[in-house]
């Protein structure tokens, strides 16, 4: 790995996905900053995630994804287009995201969970359908969230594209999960 901390004893929880168009998250960034009140929580970084590969110690491991990584990427940059909002219950915890319609990232988010697999990640979580988090929700049933979406913000967005993936990094600051970028992989095959 080029850039990505290696350390002796590190832990990682690790999560591959793509960085929004400039335009996209200026829009959603914007979006953030108009939620109603504090039972609105932002997400802390605004990505589309793929896959969720969990806590990673092993060093060997971290280079065995990195090589799936470099492998998996496409030669050309990789369009998509936004479907809406959706709001979903999971677990007691309502998150608010935008849905991506993306039959190619769709496709992209299989081959990368086949290939970290492959790599020796044990049980990567694919993400699908493919959403931007947006915000964490509490004490607002998700029909309201669901109305106050509809009544203030009913546009779409534009089509966007990708041309990288990146590997994120994810840790908890008190509540909120920081994101941080750890690795980029070009879609030309150059770093």
């Amino acid at each position: 790995m080029t850039s990505m901390r290696v350390d002796e004893g590190l832990t990682m929880y690790l999560i591959i996905g793509a960085a929004l168009p400039a335009e996209l998250r200026t829009t959603l960034l914007g979006l953030q900053a108009h939620f109603p009140d504090k039972s609105w929580v932002p997400e802390s970084y605004l990505f589309l995630p793929f896959c969720t590969l969990g806590t990673i110690t092993h060093p060997g491991l971290l280079e065995e994804i990195d090589h799936a990584l470099r492998n998996v990427c496409p030669r050309a940059p990789l369009s998509f287009t936004t479907d809406g909002f959706e709001v979903s219950l999971r677990k007691d915890r309502i998150s608010l995201g935008i849905k991506i319609q993306p039959s190619q990232l769709d496709h992209l988010s299989v081959k990368i969970r086949a290939a970290i697999q492959r790599a020796g990640v044990q049980n990567p979580r694919a993400h699908s359908p493919l959403t931007i988090p947006l915000a964490r929700i509490t004490d607002v049933p998700p029909p309201t969230v669901s109305q106050w979406i509809q009544m203030h913000h009913p546009q779409t967005f534009s089509t966007g594209s990708i041309s990288e993936i990146t590997l994120f990094s994810s840790w908890k600051n008190e509540e909120i999960p920081l994101i941080i970028p750890e690795e980029e992989y070009h879609f030309n095959g150059s770093i």
